[in-house]
């Protein structure tokens, strides 16, 4: 916190008090728009993460059921007609 006061009364007494309060403003809409970039960065991260997920579980459930299907076919070709 006592940094904080520095860097503001350091600010004040560079830039003057007139200016100080736009360049806040202006560095409080960069942090804004620096914050949704990184929002709208990670919800496209999380998404295609979310999408591979996806593919990985229906190649894993096809491949189950290929094997599933082969077991069957062998069952049935293994036991005698009735």
């Amino acid at each position: 916190m006592p940094d904080l006061l520095f860097i503001l009364f350091l600010g004040l007494i560079i830039l003057g008090p007139k200016k100080l309060p736009q360049i806040a403003a202006q560095a409080a809409k960069f942090l804004a728009q620096f914050q949704r970039m990184k929002r709208d960065l990670l919800d496209q991260v999380n998404g295609e993460l979310l999408r591979i997920e996806e593919k990985q579980t229906i190649e894993k459930a096809s491949d189950s059921s290929g094997e599933v299907a082969e077991t069957l076919a062998s069952v049935r070709s293994e036991t005698p007609a009735a």
